[in-house]
């Protein structure tokens, strides 16, 4: 198991201490597997995904340079987007490198909530005309924390909203008083598929891709943040579908 080799099965007959320990190591061999063949999976799928939309922006450029196309207007659009998407993709592998060492620094400190969530529901709009965003935030609404990391947090799961929603659907972004005192709660909710719910934890671990075929990263990283501030966060059905994803932030 040092070396690496998770295959290992410690094979015992005693029901002692022994054959408890032996059966603990039997069965972290094999979560740690599974984690080592998803991490595997999660590179091999983020390297495709940086590998062939930079081909294919590149070869467009090449024309462009060497005049064998005009500049148009979309094409170039598209290019800015395929940019960007490939710009978020190589930023989530960093934070998730940065939060694993125990490197990232939270501040804390007061801040409205209004703010973040005008800000987050802004850029996500930029990003998905296609998808009505309604967001209601109850006036007084404060939390303590990093704002800019919970930014970040309610930006992925807008992310995730927008591109589960079915088209011309409604994404709310609601913040309010959480039901346990001294926390307040902010929740993304969408109408797609939902979550399973032996999925509903799961959806949180580094490297779990679910069957939308995302990078498996971004819910991941949202969990680290907000446990760093003291909070939870947690995967609830949507009424009467889609998904709801509560996070509830420790109040001044």
């Amino acid at each position: 198991m040092a070396a690496g080799d998770w295959d290992v099965d410690v094979t015992t007959t005693s029901r002692d201490e022994v054959g408890e320990l032996a059966r603990a190591f039997s069965s972290m061999a094999a979560q740690l597997a599974q984690v080592d063949r998803q991490r595997r999976a999660v590179l091999a799928d983020v390297s495709h995904e940086l590998r062939t939309p930079l081909a294919a922006l590149q070869a467009r450029l090449e024309n462009l340079v060497d005049g064998v196309e005009a500049p148009d207007p979309e094409v170039l659009g598209t290019m800015l987007r395929a940019t960007e998407r490939l710009g978020r993709l190589v930023t989530q592998v960093l934070d998730l490198s940065r939060l694993e060492a125990g490197t990232e620094v939270v501040e804390h400190g007061p801040f409205a909530l209004a703010d973040v969530l005008e800000g987050a529901a802004d850029e996500a709009r930029l990003l998905s005309p296609g998808t009505r965003l309604v967001l209601e935030v109850e006036p007084g609404c404060r939390a303590v924390g990093d704002p800019e990391r919970i930014h970040q947090v309610v930006a992925n799961l807008l992310e995730n909203a927008v591109r589960h929603s079915p088209a011309g659907g409604v994404v709310r972004l609601r913040a309010g008083p959480a039901e346990r005192a001294g926390l307040v709660a902010v929740e993304v909710a969408d109408q797609g598929p939902g979550i399973p719910a032996a999925d509903a934890e799961r959806v949180f671990e580094r490297f779990h891709r679910g069957a939308d075929g995302g990078s498996g990263l971004g819910l991941a990283i949202a969990r680290w943040i907000v446990d760093l501030h003291g909070g939870a966060i947690r995967a609830l059905p949507g009424q009467p579908s889609g998904c709801v994803i509560r996070v509830e932030l420790p109040t001044p």
